[in-house]
C-alpha cells in the first residue's frame, strides 16, 4: 500500500488521498502529537472513517518506533542517553504523556462498529491487535442466559451464574485467554468472538475484556464511555488514552441523557409490592424445616422492612408534591429532589448501601422468577438508577448541578401507568400493600440541560486526546461552546464530489406559486398541502429511481398522506413511483424498505416518505438509485411547549456570556432544526461516485440565518446569497441535472437486496430473525448480522452443553453443514420446548418455495403503498388463520403431491414431523426432585390462601408428626388434576413411617 508523508508522519494510504483527506489526517495527527483536542467535520462519502483509522494507527506506530529508540539509546548509556533525556524533556513539554497510548474509537451502534473494523481489516494496519467491547446480546453464547428477554434480565441471569461458578463458558476465560486461537488473530469484531468462543468453549463477552490489555485500538459502544456505570462495569481504563468519539452529531443530547433519570409513582408502588413479596417468600421459607438446610439469602428480613419503609416515605413525599398545572406539570429547582429523597432516608451517605442491596434484589428474583410468578425487579433497576445518577456529582461542584439541573414533575396518565404495569404482568393497581392515595400519579423528571457534565467524566481522567468527529456537527462553535470541551483543532470539509454531481436548490413557491413556508400557521392550509403535493409530483416526474420526501413531524406526514388521497395527488404521484411511507412498527419496517428496493431496482423508482429524526433519517445509507433526491418539506423544529424544551431554552438564557459563547435560547431552538435537516441530506451523497438533489422546499432556508446553519458543504453549492427561485426553471436545471449526471457519471455497482435490508435494519437498530424476506438465506446463515443469540440457541436439550462442536453451534442457530439439505432449526429455535402448537397462518397447500415462505413465517404489517402488488399481499393478510398441532409421525408420505411432506420436508423436518389435526401427545409432567425448587412450583401453583394452609399443615406436621391432618389439606389444595403430579411428588417428602398412609389417603384421587 502506497506511503505518504502527512504532517511529518509515514501514513500507508489505499490510494493517494484526495485534499479533503489530507486536511483530515492532519488535523488528526496534530491532536494525537500535542495531546490536544478536535472537532472535525467532513461529509458522508469522503472517506472519513478510512482517513481516521489510517492517520492514528500510523502515529501510534510512529510514537511506538520513538519510543523503542530511546529506550534502546538509553541502554547504550554515555552521549546517546543523555540525549535520549532530553528528547523524553522535550516530549514532555508537548505536554505529551510518557508511554505508549491506546486507541478508544466509539460510535453509536454496533453495526457502526463493525462497518469501522471492517474498513480496519482492509487497510495496511491490520496486523495491529483491535478487539470490541460488545454487549450479551451480542456476544453471550450460553442458551439459558440468551432465552431470556430483556436485557437486564440477560445481565441478572449471567451475574448469578458467574457468582456460583456455573457458567462454563465464564470458568474457562482465565485458563484460555493466552490460547494462541485469540492471540493470533490481530482484529477481533463481534463475529470472530463468537466464533472463537465457540470453538474454545469460552464466553467472549469475558474474553473481549481480556484481550483489550492488550490491544492497539478498542471498539465501543458511547454508553461504555459516557455512562461512568458501564465504563465500570467494562473495566474501560481511561488513563492515557486517545478517545474517538465517531458520529458525534448527537453527542449533546447524549450526555445530556446519560446524567438524566426519571422515576413515576407506579415504579415505587412496584418496588413496594416487590419488596412484599420477597419478605413473604422468605418468611414462608424461613417457616419450612426442609428449607432449613439452605444456603443464607443475601439480605435480611430487617433490611427489607428498612428499605420498604424508605419506600413508603418516598411514595409519600410524592404523593405530596403539588403539581399546579396538571397539563404541562410544574417545575423545581434541583435541590428539590435532594430533599425528596432525603426525606425518605435516600442520601449520598446510605445510597451505596442501597444501591448494593437493590442490586442483590434483582438477582434474587431474577432467579426466583425462572419457576414462579415473580416479576424481575424491574421496579429496582429504575431506583438504582435513580440513586446511582442522582448522587453521582461530588460536593465540590454542587454549584454546577444547580445551574445545569431541574426537577420537573408531570401528572402520570393513568392508562399509562396500567399500560407499564401490565408489562411485568401484575395488576394495574399501585400496590395491595402500600398506602392508597386518592392523589394523582406522578412522573419525576430530573433532567441536565448542560452536556458539558457528560464530557467532564472524560475530562476528569488522564485522557491524552479526544476527537470529536462526523459528518453534520455545523456549526461548530456552538458545540464547542456547549461541550465545554478546550479545542485546539477544528475543521469543516468540502465534499469530496465535483459540484456537476449536486444539485442543491430552494423552492419557495409551488407550480402553482402558493407560497411554500411549513410553518404551524399553514399547516392546516389547504392551499399549502395542495402545492407541496403538486411539487413532489411533478420533481417526481424527473427524479430516476429513489425519491426521498422528510417530513418535519408525523402529524404533518398524515396530514398531508390524508389531503394527497382525498384530492387524487397520491393516485398521480404512484402512477410514476409507487409511494412508501416511513412504518412507526419494528415489525413491517424490513417488509417495506424490502419492498422499497425491489421497486427501485425493477426499475420503477420509488418515493420513500419520512420523517426527520426518524429511523430513515438517521444514519440510513440510500446511496446511487436507492436515493437521487432528497426533498425536504419544512424545518424539524423541536415541539415549542414541550416542557424540556422550555427549560433547555432558559438554561441557556441564564448562562450565556461572552466568555462562553453559549447559544441564546431561540439560536439553539432553530438550530436543532437545521442539525436534524443536516442528517436528512446527508442520505443521498454516499461515496465519490455518487450523484443526486437535495430540494429545500420552505422558503425560510432562503433566509441568512438559516442558511448559515447548514453543512459547509451544501452552503458552497447554494451560493453567498442563498435565494429561492421560480418553480419553472428549478425543474428545467433538475431535468438537465440528472440528463448529464446520466451519461457522464460511471454506473453503479447493484448490491443484492437482501443485503440492502440486512445492513439498513441494523442500522435503523431493528433485529432480523423470521421476518426476513429469503427464509433460506437466514436458514443458512447468510445473514452477516445475526446475533450470538440465533447462533447459540439449541431447542433439544443436550446431556451437556460444554461438549457442543462448532457444528452444533451451528445446528442450533439453524445452519447446515450440507448445504443441499436446509434446515428448520432457525424457526424451531424460536419455540420453546414445551410448545405444542405452531401458528403458520395458512390453511392453504401448495408446492411452491414462496408458498412455504408464506406458510412458515408470520405474516407482517403491508406499509401504506400504492404499488399494485400491495392489494395482493394485503388479501393473503386477510386468510382465516388456523393452528395445527406438530406431532411425530414416522409413516409421513415422501409423495410429492403431500402437503405436509412439500412444506416442511422442504425445511428438513422430512420423517421426523407431520401437520395434523390430531390432539398433541400429553407428557406426564414431574414435580421438581429439590426442595426448594418444589416449594417454589407449589407456591406459583396454588392461591395464596391456599398456600397459606398448605405451610401451616407443613408446619404442624413436622411438629406434631400426626400426618391425617397433614393429608386432608394435600387432599384439598392438590385436587385439581392438573395438581396431581405434584400431589405424587409430595411423597417424597413424607416421613417413612408414614408412607403406606400417604398412599392409601391419595390412592381415589391419583387412580
Amino acid at each position: 500500500m502506497p506511503e505518504y508523508i502527512i504532517a511529518g508522519i509515514p501514513v500507508h494510504f489505499p490510494f493517494e488521498p484526495y485534499d479533503v483527506q489530507t486536511a483530515y489526517m492532519e488535523k488528526v495527527i496534530s491532536c494525537l502529537r500535542d495531546g490536544t483536542n478536535g472537532v472535525l467535520e467532513s461529509p458522508t462519502g469522503t472517506g472519513k472513517t478510512l482517513s481516521l483509522l489510517c492517520s492514528s494507527l500510523a502515529w501510534l506506530l510512529s510514537r511506538k518506533a520513538d519510543m523503542q529508540s530511546l529506550v534502546q539509546r538509553n541502554a547504550r548509556g554515555g552521549a546517546a542517553a543523555q540525549q535520549a533525556a532530553n528528547e523524553f524533556n522535550a516530549i514532555q513539554s508537548r505536554n505529551a504523556s510518557w508511554g505508549i497510548p491506546k486507541i478508544i474509537y466509539a460510535s453509536r451502534t454496533h453495526s457502526q462498529l463493525t462497518q469501522a473494523m471492517q474498513e480496519l481489516k482492509r487497510t495496511s494496519y491490520s496486523f495491529m491487535r483491535a478487539v470490541v467491547l460488545g454487549s450479551r446480546d451480542q456476544l453471550c453464547i450460553h442458551p439459558e442466559v440468551m432465552r431470556e428477554q430483556g436485557n437486564s434480565n440477560k445481565v441478572q441471569l449471567c451475574k448469578l451464574r458467574i457468582q456460583t461458578r456455573t457458567c462454563s463458558f465464564y470458568n474457562r476465560v482465565e485458563s484460555k485467554k493466552d490460547s494462541p486461537e485469540l492471540k493470533e488473530q490481530s482484529i477481533m469484531d463481534i463475529e470472530d468472538l463468537v466464533k472463537v468462543g465457540q470453538k474454545l468453549k469460552v464466553c467472549p463477552y469475558f474474553a473481549s475484556k481480556e484481550l483489550t490489555s492488550d490491544a492497539d485500538i478498542t471498539f465501543m459502544p458511547y454508553n461504555y464511555l459516557l455512562d461512568p456505570k458501564a465504563r465500570k462495569a467494562n473495566k474501560v481504563d481511561l488513563n492515557n488514552t486517545i478517545v474517538i468519539l465517531d458520529e458525534a452529531h448527537n453527542i449533546e443530547k447524549i450526555c445530556e441523557e446519560s446524567a438524566s433519570v426519571q422515576i413515576r409513582s407506579s415504579d415505587i408502588a412496584l418496588a413496594i409490592d416487590d419488596v412484599t413479596h420477597v419478605m413473604k417468600a422468605m418468611m414462608s421459607e424461613n417457616a419450612l424445616d426442609f428449607m432449613s438446610n439452605d444456603e443464607p439469602k443475601d439480605f435480611k428480613l430487617e433490611d427489607l422492612a428498612l428499605l420498604k419503609e424508605m419506600l413508603l416515605d418516598l411514595e409519600k413525599g410524592i404523593d405530596d408534591i403539588v403539581v399546579e398545572n396538571k397539563t404541562e406539570g410544574t417545575t423545581f429547582p434541583p435541590a428539590f429532589m435532594f430533599d425528596l429523597l432525603a426525606g425518605a432516608k435516600f442520601t449520598p451517605a446510605t445510597a451505596p448501601a442501597t444501591i448494593s442491596l437493590l442490586e442483590r434484589l434483582v438477582q434474587f428474583m431474577t432467579v426466583q422468577s425462572q419457576d414462579s410468578a415473580f416479576r424481575k425487579g424491574g421496579s429496582f433497576d429504575v431506583l438504582s438508577n435513580l440513586l446511582s445518577v442522582v448522587f453521582v456529582k461530588k460536593e465540590d461542584i454542587i454549584a454546577k448541578v444547580l445551574r445545569s439541573f431541574k426537577v420537573h414533575v408531570q401528572i402520570e396518565e393513568l392508562k399509562q401507568n396500567a399500560k407499564n404495569a401490565g408489562k411485568d404482568g401484575w395488576l394495574s393497581k399501585a400496590s395491595s400493600n402500600s398506602t392508597v392515595s386518592t392523589k394523582l400519579p406522578k412522573i419525576i423528571n430530573y433532567w441536565c440541560f448542560n452536556p458539558g457534565f457528560g464530557m467532564e467524566q472524560l475530562l476528569n481522567t488522564q485522557v491524552r486526546s479526544i476527537i470529536l468527529t462526523s459528518g453534520t456537527l455545523a456549526p461548530l462553535k456552538p458545540l464547542i461552546a456547549e461541550l465545554a470541551v478546550p479545542i485546539a483543532q477544528s475543521l469543516e470539509n468540502p465534499h469530496i464530489v465535483d459540484k456537476s454531481q449536486v444539485f442543491v436548490k430552494i423552492i419557495g413557491t409551488g407550480p402553482d406559486r402558493e407560497q411554500l413556508i411549513s410553518n404551524f400557521a399553514n399547516r392546516d392550509n389547504p392551499k399549502y398541502l395542495s402545492s407541496l403535493g403538486q411539487t413532489v409530483l411533478n420533481i417526481s416526474r424527473i427524479v430516476p429511481d429513489g425519491l426521498l420526501v422528510f417530513f418535519p413531524s408525523y402529524p404533518l406526514l398524515n396530514q398531508c398522506v390524508d389531503a394527497w388521497q382525498a384530492s387524487g395527488l397520491w393516485a398521480e404521484v404512484s402512477r410514476h413511483k409507487p409511494i412508501f411511507v416511513e412504518p412507526r412498527s419494528k415489525d413491517s419496517f424490513t417488509t417495506t424498505m424490502e419492498e422499497f428496493y425491489k421497486s427501485i431496482r425493477d426499475a420503477k423508482g420509488a418515493v420513500f416518505m419520512a420523517v426527520c429524526r426518524g429511523k430513515v433519517s438517521e444514519g440510513l445509507d440510500f446511496a446511487d438509485r436507492n436515493g437521487r433526491a432528497v426533498i425536504i418539506t419544512g424545518l424539524p423544529f423541536p415541539p415549542l411547549k414541550d416542557p424540556k424544551v422550555i427549560l433547555k431554552k432558559r438554561y441557556l438564557e441564564d448562562n450565556r456570556t461572552k466568555e462562553n459563547e453559549l447559544l441564546t435560547g431561540q439560536a439553539w431552538y432553530s438550530l436543532e432544526a437545521t442539525r436534524a435537516v443536516n442528517q436528512a441530506i446527508g442520505r443521498v451523497i454516499r461515496h465519490r461516485n455518487d450523484y443526486g438533489a437535495i430540494l429545500l422546499c420552505d422558503m425560510r432556508f432562503a433566509q441568512p440565518n438559516q442558511a448559515s446553519q447548514l453543512s459547509k458543504w451544501v452552503r458552497g453549492h447554494l451560493g453567498p446569497a442563498p435565494k429561492s427561485l421560480p418553480f419553472g426553471s428549478i425543474v428545467r436545471e433538475l431535468r438537465e441535472f440528472f440528463r448529464n449526471a446520466d451519461k457522464s457519471l460511471p454506473k453503479p455497482k447493484e448490491r443484492s437486496i437482501e443485503s440492502l435490508v440486512s445492513e439498513t435494519c441494523e442500522e435503523a437498530g431493528i433485529v432480523q430473525s423470521r421476518f426476513f424476506s429469503d427464509p433460506k438465506k437466514v436458514l443458512e446463515g447468510k445473514n452477516k448480522f445475526a446475533t450470538a443469540q440465533t447462533m447459540a440457541m439449541k431447542v433439544e436439550k443436550t446431556n451437556s452443553i460444554e461438549s457442543w462442536t462448532p457444528d452444533d453451534y451451528k445446528m442450533a442457530a439453524g445452519r447446515s453443514q450440507d448445504s443441499k439439505v436446509p434446515n428448520a432449526m432457525d424457526f424451531m429455535s424460536r419455540l420453546d420446548n414445551n410448545v405444542k402448537s405452531i401458528d403458520f397462518n395458512s390453511a392453504s397447500c401448495s408446492n411452491s418455495p414462496r408458498h412455504n415462505q408464506v406458510s412458515l413465517y408470520k405474516r407482517e404489517r403491508i406499509s401504506p403503498t400504492s404499488s399494485p402488488s400491495s392489494s395482493g399481499s394485503a388479501s393473503l393478510a386477510n386468510i382465516k388463520r388456523k393452528r395445527y398441532k406438530l406431532v411425530k409421525d414416522t409413516s409421513i408420505s415422501d409423495s410429492p403431491t403431500s402437503c405436509a411432506s412439500t412444506s416442511l420436508g422442504e425445511f428438513g423436518f422430512k420423517s421426523k414431523a407431520r401437520l395434523s389435526l390430531e390432539p398433541p401427545v400429553e407428557v406426564e409432567k414431574q414435580a421438581p426432585q429439590e426442595r426448594v425448587e418444589f416449594l417454589r412450583v407449589l407456591r406459583s401453583s396454588l392461591s395464596p390462601d391456599d398456600f397459606s394452609a398448605f405451610t401451616a399443615a407443613l408446619m404442624a406436621y413436622s411438629r406434631q408428626d400426626k400426618i391425617e391432618e397433614f393429608l386432608e389439606v394435600l387432599v384439598r389444595v392438590l385436587s385439581k388434576p392438573e395438581l396431581h403430579y405434584m400431589l405424587r411428588g409430595m411423597r417424597r417428602f413424607i416421613k417413612v413411617n408414614h408412607k403406606e398412609l400417604f398412599d392409601a389417603g391419595t390412592a381415589h384421587i391419583l387412580s
